[in-house]
């Protein structure tokens, strides 16, 4: 059967990438990087929409800030969003951000360890 490896009693579905595996990652990387450069962006120009609880303003540090936990994490509270738009640009754009940036993470990790170096690689 081509394309199948026997692994113990089943057989696996693989497939043989035509890029190199550090073009491959660098395409994920660069594909991670655009998702949370437009979190970025739509933060900053929306930054009216926040509310810096520390010190009252909201900073170019401050978004990059905001956006990182808010992707990586639920958030601390410390920036907030208080507009409704700020409330549902999270809602609807950052937070399948977040799940789009995990499952890149898991994908990336089965093709590089499972697929490459973990069952023999491909």
């Amino acid at each position: 059967m081509s394309g199948q490896r026997p692994l113990g009693n089943y057989r696996t579905l693989t497939r043989k990438s035509g890029l190199p595996l550090w073009v491959d990652i660098m395409i994920r990387v660069g594909f991670v990087l655009a998702l949370i450069g437009t979190a970025i962006a739509v933060h900053w120009f929306d930054r009216d929409g926040l509310k810096d609880n520390y010190d009252g303003h909201i900073s170019f540090l401050d978004i990059i800030y905001f956006t990182m936990i808010s992707i990586t994490t639920t958030g601390y509270g410390d920036i907030a969003p208080v507009t409704e738009r700020a409330r549902m640009f999270d809602a609807l754009v950052v937070t399948p951000i977040r799940v789009f940036v995990v499952l890149i993470f898991l994908g990336t990790a089965y093709n590089f360890v499972l697929q490459k170096h973990g069952t023999g690689g491909v």
